[in-house]
């Protein structure tokens, strides 16, 4: 009885806040625009510019290509050469004609525009740039001599590697590299001696070193400032920078700047791939006075830390040079290239991860803030990718820093190799976006060069190709309407995570400054996506600037302006700002509740100060965590606080509890309920392997989008954290909005019976609205209406139904009969195969099978049609039926009519046509045209396709035509199945209409 009135009071204390949004629309004029959303919400495109060779007839064609299929706007970027001539620069008078004709057809058609603030390749740079505005980092070398004696030598050229990424870790000093500094120090016991650190940049005289040196055993430290890549602007480095983003914005604004702040929406900053050595971290000559001014002590003599240990302050001093770094970054990146677009009318578009800033302020700063890093990707990552990185760092930025729309570079890298992608795989790893909190997709993405067909060789290796090449194109519209109506619905109300979980990103810094492009990615997050996501709790990840500056509290709840977390989570901390932990402190004192995973922290961050430091930590920690470790946890002031182990690190298999018996989800169920809830007993399941969610609030509705991204079905009751309020279902796929009839009302939540498909997915929405008539349970297939008494109920099965309206006390049952079984089609089938380039295949087959599975027709990729004649008896005609076709197997897309009637397009496995209107008794004729994918007919090949005569003549041939790389896809196995294998099946269900009769009814 005690479980059952806490896990009441859990839902009551826990019942969704009235979440506000300015703007919040009808829900009327919602549904309207959910149907036909608005043409900011439909899919943009990355469009890369091979060498910049279309023609302006090539870029309108493209163009109309992407808005007749349902692409809403581009972001133009220049590549690499693909052909031997025909290009053009970036920046050219040919290219920025170029640039002017596209945004003055996008600008016609209704589509926005971005550009890539560089070129060729997304990094920042060129040409142009002066040898002092160019990316530089820090290396170090070392010596190792014995004193006392007296020292003239040259200074050692090799390299000190970083043995987190030794392959990528340069070798050798390089004769352009520049001597930055030359500092000295003692090896006690494995090492350096703090206190014996001594700057001896005076005794060098070019790349020799003369020093007395003193008695025992010593290291001497050169640090050198090199160049990974000439042409690449030193992004730390303020008036370099804004030299470039004037430079290149003088010339956008003089093509295209009346479209700046209409058509021309955004200028994009890509993921931070500035060259950098894996055993280096960016520098620049300017960093080390202003390291003083800003830290308050000289870094010099303390440079070594960054490498070697010194004592026991090489934590402290690595902090500090990141935690500069990540305010230099600030200083001499984001602001000026924000600034410039502020100026200029038009948005920052940035992808905040890769440099040495925090990547949640990041993603707070950008104008619109992007994620990327593709469930599912390179064949590697399951779908049901609950990993801590990118996608969940950005998304934490945007709602801590109040940024509504975020994009996504959306399905970068789903395979390895090209041309393998389907409109299926793509909707997947578009619902773990949507999941994620992505509200704006950019495909990557289209292909930019004049020819009409396939190219492998003159293509980009990271393409997904969304484009007028990849055979499926036709259908991705499907795919643009689902998400363009998921974008929509996805930007209502605010976003609602319970959970906090701290970033660990100063703890991090204290351990290592190189290689800024791994920070996001080190921290060993293991299973702690998955616990929360697979248990119903949503997160947010809290950095030091948010808890130090903004956070409020009272009583449980941690409020970070629209933002209420229930519980904050400490992950595997070694170390942590002091005045973090004072707020953290003050949150338990007022309620407060806070899990501290595998140990609690023991150091602070920071070389200042840093003994005194380290005891008020240490003395705060045991106070706040002083018995945390048991099952209760701690109780300090008014909240509580947990040490819960084995949660991060679960490779021993006996840590791996059941659900229900998992102790660091138990302990969340103690305080926070979850938002969508799975009763894991009653299921007889072990744990929720492929149902996510994203659950938005504005003060009229509760907005869940549910996602199945697993290989089978969902059919069971669900609790959702909504009370109050009547649930409807809105299919992204078509439009449609319909009532939830079946569903039960708990204290704090409701209960609603959830049926999907595999890779299905679904909004529930929930109205705050005067609850009506409603049943708590039916074992009909559905219910489409309950009114005056009589129920409108669907089944493909017969026998006794039973329906429990909420208003009766006794259930209502209806003896169903006269459902037929479903009809397999079956018999023969034509079978026609036809493409440009492959022979016409065309015969009766009796067995339905994959292309693949024959030598004639395995490499052929395009549209095979299948038609074949059935009969239907009257049985299945009947007016009280309503019948579905079920394709089975398809690889990959099916295009069908019937009896002349289009009925739809299966494009995702699972999805059943209503063929009700089309069908007819007796004769009937079936037409299924099946599109499977590109690489069945490139792994054919036995050469890379030239270019095309009529363009060969401006352009040449390809520059990369037998490329390793390319031709590696021609012999690609195993090739995915392709056509229709069925079995085919029309499934009937019979409408019953259930009265308020009491005795048992009957429905023939």
């Amino acid at each position: 009885m005690r479980s059952i009135t806490l896990i009441v009071f859990l839902l009551l204390a826990n019942a969704s806040p009235a979440a506000t949004q300015e703007g919040a629309i009808p829900r009327k004029e919602l549904q309207q625009q959910f149907a036909s959303p608005p043409v900011d919400c439909w899919p943009r495109t990355r469009w890369w510019w091979m060498g910049n060779a279309m023609t302006k007839d090539d870029i309108e064609w493209q163009l109309r290509q992407m808005k007749d299929h349902g692409i809403g706007g581009v972001e133009q970027i220049t590549m690499e050469e693909v052909y031997e001539r025909g290009n053009f620069a970036y920046l050219s008078p040919q290219y920025l004609e170029q640039i002017k004709h596209m945004v003055s057809v996008a600008k016609s058609l209704d589509m926005s525009v971005s550009f890539n603030f560089g070129g060729p390749g997304w990094v920042f740079g060129g040409d142009w740039i002066p040898p002092d505005d160019q990316n530089q980092c820090l290396i170090s070398s070392a010596l190792e001599v014995d004193g006392p004696a007296s020292l003239t030598e040259p200074l050692s050229l090799a390299v000190t590697i970083n043995p987190l990424d030794v392959p990528r870790s340069v070798r050798q000093v390089g004769p352009e590299d520049r001597l930055l500094a030359v500092v000295a120090g003692r090896v006690e016991d494995g090492k350096l001696s703090s206190a014996s650190l001594v700057d001896i940049t005076a005794n060098a005289s070019g790349r020799t070193i003369a020093w007395q040196v003193p008695e025992g055993h010593w290291r001497i430290m050169a640090f050198w400032l090199t160049r990974v890549e000439d042409g690449v602007v030193d992004h730390l480095n303020r008036a370099a920078m804004e030299r470039y983003f004037d430079h290149v914005g003088a010339f956008y604004e003089e093509a295209v700047g009346e479209a700046f702040g209409s058509t021309v929406e955004s200028f994009f900053s890509d993921s931070f791939e500035v060259p950098i050595h894996r055993n280096a971290f960016y520098w620049n000559e300017g960093l080390l006075p202003r390291f003083r001014e800003v830290m308050g002590y000289d870094l010099t003599p303390y440079l070594p830390a960054v490498w070697w240990q010194v004592d026991d302050i090489s934590p402290k001093i690595r902090y500090d040079v990141n935690a500069f770094l990540d305010r230099a970054g600030f200083e001499s990146f984001f602001e000026p290239f924000l600034n410039w677009c502020e100026r200029h009318n038009v948005k920052g578009r940035i992808q905040p991860y890769g440099f040495p800033t925090d990547n949640i302020e990041g993603a707070g700063r950008a104008h619109i803030p992007e994620m990327e890093i593709t469930a599912g990707e390179k064949d590697c990552v399951p779908w049901f990718d609950t990993r801590i990185g990118p996608r969940a760092y950005v998304a934490s930025g945007a709602h801590l820093y109040g940024r509504n729309i975020v994009s996504v570079e959306a399905y970068t890298y789903l395979h390895w190799e090209l041309y393998r992608e389907t409109l299926e795989e793509l909707k997947i790893a578009g619902d773990v976006f949507l999941q994620s909190g992505a509200n704006l997709f950019y495909n990557s993405g289209y292909l930019g060069t004049p020819e009409r067909s396939f190219a492998p060789s003159r293509d980009f290796n990271a393409a997904i190709h969304v484009d007028h090449t990849n055979i499926w194109w036709p259908y991705y519209p499907e795919l643009s309407r689902y998400v363009a109506r998921s974008c929509r619905l996805l930007r209502e109300g605010n976003p609602v995570a319970d959970i906090a979980v701290y970033s660990p990103l100063a703890n991090q810094w204290t351990e290592n400054c190189l290689n800024a492009r791994r920070w996001t990615r080190d921290f060993q997050w293991g299973s702690l996506g998955e616990l929360l996501w697979a248990n119903g709790y949503a997160f947010d990840l809290l950095n030091d600037n948010v808890l130090q500056n903004r956070a409020e509290f009272d009583g449980q709840e941690l409020r970070i302006d629209a933002n209420r977390y229930r519980l904050l989570i400490l992950p595997n901390l070694h170390s942590l700002p002091l005045r973090t932990l004072e707020r953290i402190r003050d949150y338990v004192a007022q309620g407060g509740i806070v899990v501290a995973l595998e140990r609690v922290p023991e150091t602070s961050t920071g070389f200042r100060d840093w003994q005194t430091q380290d005891a008020k930590l240490r003395e705060i920690v045991g106070d706040l965590f002083a018995s945390s470790e048991k099952q209760d946890g701690h109780e300090f002031g008014k909240g509580r606080t947990y040490l819960v182990c084995h949660v991060l690190d679960r490779t021993d298999p006996l840590d791996k509890r059941s659900s229900v018996f998992d102790p660091f989800v138990n302990t969340l169920r103690k305080h926070v309920a979850p938002d969508m809830g799975i009763d894991f007993v009653r299921e007889e399941m072990r744990e929720n392997e492929g149902l996510l969610f994203n659950h938005r609030a504005s003060d009229d509705r509760d907005i869940y989008f549910v996602a199945n991204v697993q290989d089978r079905p969902v059919n069971m009751p669900v609790t959702f954290r909504v009370a109050g309020s009547t649930p409807y279902r809105w299919n992204p796929c078509d439009g449609s909005v319909g009532r939830i009839w079946v569903y039960k009302s708990l204290p704090g939540a409701t209960e609603v019976p959830l049926r999907l498909g595999p890779y299905e997915s679904t909004f529930l929405v929930f109205e705050r609205e005067e609850d009506t008539t409603h049943a708590l349970y039916s074992s009909f297939d559905s219910v489409e209406n309950i009114t005056g008494g009589l129920a409108q109920a669907w089944t493909s099965s017969n026998g006794m139904h039973t329906l429990q309206l909420a208003a009766e006390p006794e259930p209502r049952r209806v003896q169903v009969d006269g459902v037929p079984a479903p009809w397999t089609v079956d018999g023969v089938w034509t079978m026609v195969l036809e493409a440009p380039g492959f022979p016409l295949v065309k015969k009766d087959v009796m067995q339905l099978e994959s292309w693949t599975a024959h030598k004639d027709t395995e490499h052929f990729s395009g549209t095979g049609t299948y038609s074949i004649n059935f009969t239907l008896a009257d049985a299945y005609a009947n007016d009280d039926m309503r019948l579905w076709l079920d394709l089975g197997q398809v690889g990959n897309v099916a295009e069908v009519s019937l009896n002349g009637k289009p009925v739809g397009v299966r494009w995702y496995r699972g999805q059943r046509l209503d063929v009700t209107t089309a069908a007819q008794k007796g004769d009937n004729a079936l037409v299924i045209r099946v599109t499977n994918t590109l690489i069945n007919a490139i792994t054919g090949l036995d050469r890379m396709p030239p270019v095309p005569d009529e363009l060969a003549v401006r352009l040449g041939q390809g520059l990369h035509d037998t490329d390793s790389s390319t031709l590696s896809l021609l012999n690609f196995k195993p090739l995915p199945v392709s056509g229709l294998i069925g079995p085919v099946r029309i499934i009937p269900e019979k409408c019953v209409r259930v009265t308020g009769s009491n005795t048992a009814q009957k429905s023939r």
